[in-house]
Parts: structure tokens; C-alpha cells; sequence
């Protein structure tokens, strides 16, 4: 069946809404264990993919799924839904509200559509379709440019960037004078895509991280620069002024 962008957002919206109970009542540190890529995962990171496995398994039978922490599910059908149940498990399990929940949905292996959950702030909802971007069903877009000095921007993990063959990128926007900050994550494209920030670096990505995020930022008028070859492993997201000011 075709799913139109009404409908997914409809969809991911109910999903998503009520996951997580209010902060005070949440053991952010509760089962945490590490994986073996080195990344950890908690025990909220588990039942809630779970809960949302089971909504589309009862919606969308034959669809196909991917998940940060269960198998892949693989039905032969053009649509696959990809779900990172908390995208800042770090953050997380520190007790830091910048971490969200993403639910994307592929058609033959390209992002279609993709949502964002902010639990945490505001109950914030991003939803978008490549053509549009819609915060808690309002439009919205990037902002616009006004010289690197007044420019943010943004990354999951300074040192991460620091030490990758990437790092140039970055040194050249600081020397240009622009401010960084570390709020990273999904809460970083956030900023990028509700004209809060200019741009946002992540490295070392995985499928669940990003997928959900492509229609999202494209939706909201960013332009998402591919730093390697595999795919969107390595990326910068900004608005499409800063991207002259990028020596790719």
C-alpha cells in the first residue's frame, strides 16, 4: 500500500507520543550495558523499540523493519521502517534531555519520510518529507545567514572530529569565527532544521542515526554534504549559505 506523508506523520506522531514517563519518574541509568561496537544501551532503549516494532507489525504486516537494537526484518516489501529508539543513549543515561526518538520509513532502500521525537523538550515532534519540514505541524525552515561570527554550530562529539581526517572542515569554521557547541545528536539537527543553528558535523554514523534524519533536513531547505564514499557515514548538514564557506 502507499503511505502518504499525512498519513506517516499521523502515524509517527500517535507512536511516538507517550513512550517515555515524565523525567522525575525515569532511572536514566536502569540496565545499561555496552554493546560490542562500544556504544551502550539501556533497558528504555530496548522496550521502546520493541513497543514500536509491535504498533507497525500490527499496522503494516508486510513492511519490512530496521532497528538499532533488534533484527532486521526483512518481508520482501518496498517499504522499510527504521527506528533508533533512543538516538543520545549517552546523553540518556546521564540524565540529559537532548536525546530523542527517530522513526524514518525507506521506499526501495531511499529515505522517504522521517520523524523526530524530542521527549524531553517539549514533547517537540519534527516530521519531514524532503519537500517540507513540519515542527509540531507548522512549517519550518532553516534560518538564514548573516556572517560566521553570528553563525552555531554544532557536533555529537568534539573529539571525535578532532581526531578524524575530517577535522579541517571544522578548524576552518571556528578560525572563521564561528561559535561551537556540543549539542548534539538528534537534538543538533533540531537546531539545524527550526533555523536555531547554521550547521551540524557528525562522523561514524550508522544507518539508524541518520535514515530517519535525511527527509527531515532536507525538508527544512538544509543541504546534507557526504564526506566519504560510504553513504551517509560522514556528514555535515547547514544551511545552503554556509556551505561556500566549506572547502570540501
Amino acid at each position: 500500500m502507499n503511505l502518504s506523508f499525512e498519513e506517516f506523520h499521523s502515524f509517527s506522531d500517535a507512536i511516538t507520543q507517550s513512550l517515555f514517563p515524565p523525567a522525575r519518574d525515569i532511572d536514566y541509568a536502569i540496565g545499561v550495558k555496552q554493546k560490542d561496537d562500544g556504544t551502550i544501551v539501556t533497558s528504555f532503549d530496548i522496550a521502546i523499540e520493541e513497543k514500536i516494532r509491535k504498533v507497525i507489525l500490527n499496522s503494516f504486516p508486510d513492511h519490512n523493519i530496521i532497528g538499532e537494537e533488534g533484527n532486521d526484518l526483512n518481508n520482501g516489501s518496498d517499504y522499510t521502517w527504521v527506528i533508533d529508539p533512543i538516538d543520545g543513549t549517552f546523553s540518556f543515561s546521564h540524565g540529559v534531555p537532548l536525546f530523542g526518538t527517530l522513526l524514518g520509513l525507506l521506499f526501495r532502500n531511499i529515505p522517504l519520510y522521517g520523524a523526530m521525537r524530542l521527549p524531553m523538550y517539549g514533547n517537540s515532534f519534527l516530521a519531514g518529507d524532503s519537500k517540507k519540514c513540519l515542527h509540531n505541524g507548522k512549517e519550518c525552515t532553516v534560518k538564514s545567514f548573516h556572517g560566521c561570527n553570528e553563525s552555531l554550530i554544532l557536533t555529537t562529539d568534539l573529539e571525535r572530529i578532532r581526531k578524524s581526517r575530517f577535522k579541517h572542515y571544522f578548524d576552518d569554521l571556528i578560525k572563521s569565527g564561528c561559535t561551537v557547541r556540543t549539542w548534539g545528536d538528534c537534538f543538533g539537527y533540531f537546531m539545524l532544521c527550526t533555523g536555531k543553528a547554521d550547521l551540524m558535523m557528525d562522523l561514524e554514523l550508522k544507518r539508524c542515526d541518520i535514515l530517519p534524519l535525511i527527509p527531515i533536513i532536507r525538508g527544512s531547505g538544509a543541504v546534507i554534504l557526504k564526506l566519504s564514499c560510504n553513504e551517509y557515514e560522514n556528514i555535515i548538514a547547514c544551511t545552503p549559505e554556509m556551505v561556500e564557506k566549506i572547502q570540501t
